[in-house]
């Protein structure tokens, strides 16, 4: 079917037409004012649309479900940045870029977010960053604006966010603590109100008369409330220490900083009072140096050395380790020489180190030859008592055991029995005595019959003869025949065996009349007496001998 020339000629102005319809359009809306970025104006063809044109099929981005602003940040305290964001839909046929503006009166400049592509048919979500300057209510208008593409009215609106006061920070110093073995030591609490959790840095700086001397800085997450934090800083050079807390990406009430005097540790140690034991070395001994040690700083003393070198070449006699002194506490310190060199009378310089600090005291001390060696044994004198000692134990145990061998009681098994030894009591029955008078004082004493010659009176003392002419004529009347003599030898020759016999265990010793006691079952059996040492056989009554 051909044109008809009236549809030429509506074709032909449509493109004219459409763009004169917009211009009216946008002259007749409330809302047609250009919002400028930055104080640049907007273009005239970046305008809200409103009224009856919201969501018309003319628009090519229009709201993706609700048209209201989410924020992004709430509650906000004075200073904070929030976002504010809505998602777009495209419902043109080709792809254009939107992007959100915002405005405030508070404000000296409009705020636009980034621009954002969005093809046809597609959602995507358009935002932009502001801060609170103020606090209370602040109303911020709202929109979103195309530079080539309808935008629908419902893109654009009043917001109102409620802004806080800032949130406040505090710093204290909880502890201090300075020791030359542990270093400084710092505790500080770190107050932040209620609010957000907020990230600060917080700077430490080391000043020395003035004058920095060193930084240390660390960052943390803050949550509401007091939190404590602990600071190592060995052995700085300072007498001071600043704090400050820098707030990262927000805006406290008022800078925070703090200034802490500090009290560098002292030590002062002292070496005093040196002797030695002996006084006087000798060349080749051990020799004692004894010194006062002490500490009047107001620190502890790191654990150090102290030395004993002899001044004239630096020789070092000894060296010990010394443990960490309080604080005006003295003590008495020996070292020891295991060998004193023999060089003659030296000077001793006992030095004492802790850490950086030194001190130092001399001593004079005098050497004598060694005495001489006397007369040595070629032999160890102890060993020698000992080897006596445990030889004469062995003799005296052999002596003991041959005895009691020698003086076993004989076996009645053996059918013979030994000669009896005579015993002592026998001996001294033996030797006859005779009783002579003293001539002086006529006290009888009792002398062997067979003594002749000088007896001393024990209660005169005179001494006078005994024996002679009468002692012989006696010993004729009592010299025995030739028969008796005869046998009396021959008794001699057969020794007669003494016996005892009783009809209990109890009996007598035929020689001294000792009570003894022998078993009935063992007799007969050869005894010994305890008391005269004699031997006999021991018979059951009704038997001879």
């Amino acid at each position: 079917m051909s044109e008809g020339p009236e549809n030429h000629i509506l074709s032909s102005l449509g493109p004219l037409l459409t763009a004169m319809l917009a211009f009216s359009a946008s002259l007749t809306l409330p809302l047609h004012d250009s919002i400028s970025l930055n104080d640049v104006p907007l273009s005239d063809a970046t305008v809200f649309y409103s009224g009856s044109s919201s969501n018309s099929s003319n628009d090519y981005f229009v709201p993706a479900g609700s048209n209201e602003v989410a924020i992004v940040g709430e509650p906000a305290h004075l200073g904070d940045f929030l976002t504010a964001s809505i998602l777009v839909h495209n419902q043109g046929n080709s792809s254009g870029e939107v992007s959100m503006v915002l405005f405030s009166e508070n404000w000296s400049s409009n705020i636009s977010g980034e621009a954002v592509n969005i093809s046809p048919g597609s959602s995507r979500d358009v935002s932009t960053t502001f801060s609170l300057n103020t606090t209370g209510q602040v109303e911020i208008q709202w929109g979103i604006v195309s530079s080539a593409n309808k935008v629908s009215d419902d893109l654009s609106g009043l917001i109102v966010v409620e802004s806080l006061p800032t949130q406040s920070l505090g710093l204290i110093v909880e502890s201090e603590s300075w020791t030359l073995s542990d270093g400084l030591q710092i505790g500080i609490s770190v107050l932040l109100s209620d609010g957000h959790s907020r990230n600060v840095e917080i700077v430490a700086d080391l000043y020395n008369m003035g004058m920095l001397k060193g930084t240390q800085a660390h960052s943390a997450t803050l949550s509401p409330g007091v939190r404590d934090m602990s600071f190592d800083f060995g052995n700085p050079d300072a007498d001071s220490i600043s704090f400050s807390i820098s707030p990262m990406g927000w805006m406290p009430s008022e800078h925070t900083s703090f200034v802490h005097q500090l009290t560098p540790p002292v030590a002062s140690p002292s070496v005093s009072t040196c002797s030695t034991v002996p006084e006087i070395a000798i060349p080749g001994d051990s020799l004692v140096i004894e010194c006062a040690i002490a500490n009047s700083g107001i620190s502890e003393t790191l654990p150090g050395t102290i030395s004993a070198i002899r001044q004239s070449d630096g020789l070092i006699l000894s060296t010990s380790q010394t443990l960490p002194m309080s604080s005006g506490e003295e003590s008495s310190y020996s070292l020891i020489v295991p060998i004193w060199p023999d060089e003659g009378d030296a000077i001793v310089e006992i030095i004492w180190i802790s850490g950086d600090d030194s001190a130092m005291q001399s001593i004079q001390i005098q050497t004598r030859d060694p005495p001489a060696e006397g007369f040595k044994l070629p032999f160890d004198t102890s060993a020698a008592l000992l080897g006596s000692v445990i030889g004469l134990v062995v003799v005296m145990v052999v002596l003991a055991v041959w005895r009691v061998i020698s003086e076993r009681t004989p076996s009645t098994q053996e059918g013979s029995f030994k000669v009896r030894r005579e015993s002592r009591i026998e001996r001294r029955a033996e030797v006859q005595k005779m009783e002579v008078s003293c001539p002086t004082c006529e006290q009888r004493l009792s002398v062997p019959k067979s003594h002749v010659g000088g007896v001393k009176c024990p209660s005169c003392t005179n001494q006078f003869q005994v024996g002679g002419q009468e002692n012989a004529n006696e010993d004729r009347e009592e010299e025995p025949s030739d028969d008796f003599q005869g046998e009396t030898t021959q008794n001699s020759e057969s020794p007669r065996i003494l016996s005892s016999s009783s009809a209990e265990e109890i009996l007598s010793c035929p020689s001294c009349e000792q009570r003894l006691k022998v078993p009935m079952v063992r007799r007969p059996v050869m005894s010994r007496c305890p008391a005269c040492r004699a031997e006999f056989m021991a018979l059951n009554e009704g038997v001879s001998g």
